[in-house]
């Protein structure tokens, strides 16, 4: 809809497109962003909006407009005269990009405990209880895989929540976002942080009790166990997405 067309439309009624288009846009962004962080929209392909068009159910004015904001982000290439693809897989830089997540992580996690209240405090422990038995019921299936990752994010989220820095935040939730791609390593992830429940209850014991440096130092070296896991098993090709079956799905 063109600017003269706006003018024509009733009191309030532009204000309404306006609104509209801005909600399928969205969508458009959600749908797409998921796509690619599921690896669904594999790694280094080329991403072409008729087929989003008609994959998701979107117009390709909102497909365009959803790709052009995830090149913002980082997880999308354009390429000129080529339109756009998904930005490749980096094993070489996996370690790069988690040492740059650590870098935010730290000053977000000192602000967010001396920030953090009973509620604060409250809702991390609930969502520590939640995830770990997501993680004791993990198996190879798309499902429970599907919840581990929803639920290790969720914790992170909950866990960063109280930092008074938007734009740290912000950083943050881009650069966590690029590490998700890498999570065909999750399942061997899974298994691994299994044997982790004595770090990750020291770690919160310290958070719970504001031993602010304490917690930052187990922090850093929980990182660094799991970042060089994951470099470990990164050599492994890349699997095709597996969709879950109709009756496992309901």
């Amino acid at each position: 809809m063109t600017v003269a067309d706006e003018a024509l439309l009733p009191q309030g009624a532009a204000e309404t497109v306006a609104t509209d288009d801005q909600s399928i846009t969205h969508r458009a962004y959600v749908q797409i962003r998921a796509g690619l962080i599921s690896c669904r929209l594999k790694p280094g392909s080329r991403l072409k909006i008729a087929q989003l068009q008609r994959e998701l159910g979107i117009s390709q004015a909102a497909a365009r407009e959803g790709l052009s904001r995830l090149a913002a982000e980082g997880l999308v290439m354009i390429e000129r005269n080529s339109g756009f693809r998904a930005v490749p897989l980096s094993v070489d830089g996996y370690r790069e990009l988690a040492d740059a997540c650590l870098t935010i992580e730290l000053p977000l996690l000192r602000s967010s405990i001396a920030l953090g209240d009973f509620a604060w405090e409250g809702a991390l422990l609930s969502a520590y209880h939640i995830s770990s038995r997501v993680l004791d019921q993990v198996s190879d299936d798309e499902i429970s895989m599907d919840a581990y990752v929803r639920h290790r994010e969720n914790f992170y989220r909950i866990l960063f929540a109280r930092c008074d820095n938007r734009w740290l935040l912000r950083a943050w939730s881009q650069l966590y976002a690029q590490q998700m791609r890498y999570r065909h390593t999750f399942r061997e992830l899974a298994r691994y942080e299994r044997g982790l429940y004595d770090d990750y209850r020291k770690f919160l014991d310290a958070v719970i009790n504001h031993r602010i440096e304490e917690a930052v130092d187990l922090w850093r070296e929980n990182h660094d166990k799991v970042v060089a896991f994951i470099e470990a098993n990164l050599q492994a090709p890349l699997p095709e997405p597996r969709r879950a079956s109709r009756s496992a799905s309901g």
